[in-house]
């Protein structure tokens, strides 16, 4: 609708185009989620661990589709709820508001056509950037191995 001023209101809706750059890139931005990963590698959430992120992307992405107006707060207790029912993982490094901000902003250049952050994302993932190092971690938080996934690489990764 538009207003008198001009202002668009309600134009909050990805067009069915740009859904697949966006479903791309939001799963790239999952995938980077340390406290996720780790969930999903250390099997926090049971052995189903992998299908309760999977579903959590998936309700992510939904909650996307049906809300009108999305906002990082709303998204990112629901974010933190889950990592905390699913996987009994309590964020305390602020990660669910990073990966909230994230994921609205990447709705809202979608929004606008702009897909050049899901290119970024993709070269990075396609490059190795995005998982430079590897860490198996305990239950209560102790890391009990780390080291570089790819050992023949002796590059310092930049991550953001």
């Amino acid at each position: 609708m538009n207003l008198r001023s001009g202002t668009v209101v309600g134009s909050f809706i990805l067009p069915v185009e740009h859904r697949p750059a966006f479903e791309t890139g939001a799963r790239l931005l999952f995938k980077r989620w340390t406290a996720l990963a780790l969930a999903v590698e250390n099997q926090w959430g049971g052995q189903n661990s992998a299908e309760k992120a999977e579903q959590l992307v998936l309700d992510v992405l939904n909650w996307f589709y049906t809300t009108k107006e999305p906002y990082a707060d709303i998204l990112e207790e629901d974010l933190d709820d889950a990592l905390l029912q699913d996987f009994n993982v309590e964020a305390e490094d602020n990660s669910p508001q990073e990966v909230a901000r994230a994921l609205v902003t990447l709705h809202q250049e979608c929004l606008r056509g702009d897909f050049s952050t899901v290119t970024r994302l993709q070269a990075q993932a396609q490059s190795g950037v995005a998982q430079s190092k590897k860490q198996v971690v305990d239950r209560d938080g102790t890391v009990m191995g780390e080291g570089d996934e790819d050992s023949s690489s002796d590059e310092d990764d930049d991550m953001e």
